[in-house]
């Protein structure tokens, strides 16, 4: 399940980012161009008529291929999980399938959530916190749950592979949440006051549910508000989350006693978190950290009591009553900007999918993944490393002591495709209790995340296994690169057309997963990724010459995409480089191989236009405008491909048309 994949400090830098969206009704692949439609706005011209008959469901955001492919997906996995649920009686009560029925049927179970609330666990853990008479005493509860159940409130600890040295694993350190990030704070407009004053209602409302009263509540939430804003200053901006410097900052247990205003119990850290005093620790955002540890003084604690009851109950939101489901439901309405909110069902299946990912992973690959699809795919990403390599070597912008260093990480590079080779070694010891063996949701996950979190204590001495998959789920439609590991994920889930076929043409296939190999393989050389060698350690490995250089293009890459607008809002050329690094590197990729095979170059630019139509209501494009790392599909495809000398060969673009960039203002860096 996904706790133990908490204290991956760097994010996978992945392709999409999605929400669970409505289906399509269309081709897998694009229908003829019209020229001259192509040279004005190649987006539109592709894609106009489909996302013109896309519908967006009214308890979605939007819609688009990538999601089209979620929902099949869902709807598979869903047809095998209430099977399990109706047939419960029928398995083992070790199998899979028994796991997963017996998990949706206590989800579904709205008496006994409402009934058990916060279980057994939680409802100690709650009056644990009010009974605490100081900050030592809050630390310690705190602590035991966060240690036991991988759950956060002021702050969590937990180990993870040192990202200077992968082959060993280091306690990291975290702050509580600030609920919202600090572009949602502080932001002026329109939109941004708006979340904000859903989040305030949010936590008003989850306070009602636990018997304040209103008037009481919404003064509680007030102060809560306030002290999430403060704390938030201190944390970063979105792209400052995928730069390794910003998240890589050595200290010593020891200095925690410091951090936290010598109110955090030394003893009982160390033992709870198998820690010396002299052990390293890794914390990602110390500043924020350090605001948290200004706060922890025995004249904050009643505040800070309320504030990890409001944490726990946001945790719990999806687990614990309906009350608080559909709290948690409204608020993410007012995020999205969806008409109404998902069906209890469709939660319960999406608990499911998440709690026990695991499970889900093995079901879908069992009985939905055709894996000839596998051996496929891992030549493809072959024959784009090949290239890789080749471009890379004949590069004019970069030094030969660099480019060795660089073909050695192209060489190093694990390849997992579809899905794991083993699955995860905790899935035996896990046991869900169905609600006829008096079974309830929360105590159910508390208890799967405790064997997690007891895992990973249990494996932190073992040596690094390069096999395993730390961040991607089989059914996953996306795509991953992870830095730290130097490895690229292609899940079974995005393994289907329009993406990948077996039986598509070649125009297709490399249109569609090929471009999405090659936008993966560049995130290791992207402003990110370049930043970690070909082991996977954080290092600089550049000649400074060619670190020079490469920021200078990168740089170039930022001002291009500052330039183009999506709904009348300027992307954020810094926000989204990562993203703009690899679709600019992977289709450039994709085209050398198409011009070597002798693959039709417009219908290959119009494969990669077509997988990228998507539509989201207003809400929902804001909300991405300012938090998503990754252009909008518009302009992933507009910007990449007017930047592609091919391109201009292929459709015969000239200065004055809408897709013209003189040569001095396109950006190129692989």
């Amino acid at each position: 399940m996904n706790k133990n994949r908490v204290f991956s400090w760097l994010m996978a830098i992945v392709l999409s980012f999605g929400m669970l969206l409505t289906p399509l009704t269309a081709d897998a692949a694009p229908q003829s161009v019209d020229p001259g439609q192509a040279r004005e706005d190649f987006y539109e011209a592709v894609d106009a008529k489909l996302i013109a008959g896309m519908k967006i469901n009214d308890d979605a955001s939007g819609t688009g291929w990538f999601y089209q492919l979620r929902n099949k997906v869902d709807e598979e996995l869903k047809g095998y999980i209430i099977n399990y649920a109706d047939n419960i009686d029928s398995y083992d009560k070790n199998s899979k399938e028994y796991q997963l029925g017996a998990l949706y049927l206590c989800a579904m179970d709205a008496d006994t959530r409402n009934a058990y609330c916060y279980g057994t666990v939680g409802n100690k853990f709650l009056a644990d916190v009010d009974r605490a008479q100081n900050m030592e005493e809050l630390l310690s509860v705190v602590m035991k749950l966060d240690r036991t159940y991988g759950i956060g409130t002021l702050f969590s600890a937990g180990y993870g592979v040192d990202t200077k040295n992968v082959d060993e694993k280091v306690l990291y350190v975290s702050a509580g949440t600030a609920f919202l990030s600090k572009e949602y704070w502080f932001g002026e407009d329109d939109y941004s006051l708006s979340v904000r004053e859903a989040a305030r209602s949010f936590i008003s409302t989850l306070h009602q549910i636990n018997g304040k009263t209103k008037e009481d509540a919404d003064a509680l939430a007030d102060q809560i508000c306030t002290l999430c804003r403060t704390l938030s200053a201190a944390t970063y901006e979105i792209q400052e989350y995928y730069d390794p410097e910003k998240l890589y900052h050595a200290y010593q247990v020891s200095d925690l006693k410091e951090i936290f205003c010598s109110g955090l119990p030394m003893d009982l850290f160390c033992s709870l978190y198998e820690a010396q005093e002299n052990n390293k620790i890794i914390v990602g955002e110390p500043e924020y950290l350090a605001s948290f540890g200004s706060l922890m003084t025995d004249g904050n604690l009643s505040l800070l009591k309320e504030y990890v009851k409001t944490i726990f109950y946001y945790i719990c939101s999806d687990w614990s009553d309906m009350e608080s489901q559909n709290a948690l439901g409204d608020f993410q309405q007012a995020q999205e900007g969806t008409v109404t909110a998902k069906s209890p069902e469709k939660i319960s299946l999406s608990l499911v999918k998440t709690v026990l990912n695991d499970f889900c992973s093995q079901v879908y690959v069992e009985n939905c993944f055709d894996k000839e699809s596998k051996i496929e795919v891992e030549n493809m990403v072959k024959q784009v490393l090949d290239v890789y390599r080749e471009r890379i070597i004949k590069l004019d912008w970069m030094q030969d002591a660099t480019k060795v260093e660089a073909v050695k990480k192209i060489n190093s590079m694990t390849v997992k495709v579809g899905y794991p080779d083993q699955w995860p070694s905790y899935m035996d010891a896990v046991r869900i209790y169905s609600p006829a063996e008096g079974g309830n949701l929360i105590d159910n996950v508390l208890n799967l995340y405790r064997i997690s979190i007891q895992d990973s204590y249990e494996k932190r001495e073992e040596p690094t296994d390069r096999k395993k998959w730390e961040q991607a789920d089989a059914f996953t439609v996306n795509a991953f690169y992870m830095p730290s590991e130097n490895a690229i994920y292609f899940p079974a889930g995005i393994l289907q057309s329009p993406f990948y076929d077996k039986n598509a043409s070649a125009e297709e296939n490399w249109g569609g997963i090929g471009t999405v190999i090659g936008h993966e393989i560049t995130h290791a050389f992207d402003n990110t990724g370049a930043k970690y060698d070909s082991k996977g350690n954080y290092r600089n490995w550049w000649t400074q010459e060619d670190l020079v250089k490469f920021e200078e293009l990168s740089q170039r890459v930022v001002e291009y995409y500052n330039g183009y607008e999506n709904a009348g809002l300027q992307v954020n050329g810094k926000q989204t480089l990562t993203e703009n690094i690899a679709d600019l590197g992977g289709v450039s990729a994709i085209t050398e191989i198409a011009c070597t095979e002798g693959v039709d170059r417009k219908a290959l630019y119009n494969q990669y236009a077509w997988i990228w139509a998507v539509k989201y209501t207003p809400d929902a494009t804001k909300m991405l405008m300012l938090s998503d790392t990754h252009s909008p599909g518009k302009i992933r495809v507009n910007a990449v491909l007017s930047s592609m000398p091919e391109f201009y060969e292929a459709y015969g673009v000239v200065p004055g048309d809408g897709m013209y960039k003189s040569p001095e203002e396109r950006v190129s860096i692989w």
